[in-house]
């Protein structure tokens, strides 16, 4: 029998599996709110939005990862953590988190120089557009505030996690 407490966790991109293992709590923030999952929460789905999420590992351990939007599923069933945690079982009911994002990384790959000089990209941008309203300089401008967005998250994760 598992550790009650702790549950499974998954963190996909298209281009890889960033975490699948257990844990104690997932912090993160969805549209509704910030929101922190434990062993046992109520199923649901929902967005995430562009936040820093945080795996609280069941050594006491932290992992942290940019998420530049996406999903999370939590199922609590029968089971629901088999083949993430160790000791679960078909039989008993557990917790499973799911994080689905088209983009994502560790907080400790991020290049605090690169994400500054992005930043620095996207306001240079968004500021030649001001003066255009077309529609082409709208999909533009979409495109520049994403990377904005992005480069923002990434320096903010480096400054909390002290990533030069």
């Amino acid at each position: 029998m598992s550790d009650p407490s702790t549950f499974g966790v998954e963190l996909v991109t298209p281009e890889a599996a960033l975490f699948a293992g257990p844990a104690r709590a997932v912090m993160l923030r969805t549209s509704e709110g910030d929101l922190t999952v434990l062993a046992g929460h109520t199923p649901l789905v929902g967005d995430v939005v562009s936040t820093v999420v945080r795996i609280e590992g069941h050594e006491a351990s932290t992992e942290a990862f940019c998420m530049h939007g996406g999903f999370v599923q939590v199922a609590t069933a029968p089971g629901a953590a088999e083949g993430l945690v160790e000791g679960a079982t078909e039989a008993e009911r557990s917790t499973r988190v799911t994080l689905l994002a088209g983009v994502a990384e560790p907080v400790a790959a991020i290049d605090a120089a690169r994400a500054q000089a992005a930043r620095d990209a996207a306001t240079a941008r968004l500021a030649a557009l001001v003066s255009r309203d077309d529609e082409e300089a709208g999909i533009e401008r979409d495109a520049a505030e994403q990377a904005l967005t992005r480069a923002e998250l990434r320096l903010e994760a480096a400054a909390l996690a002290g990533v030069q």
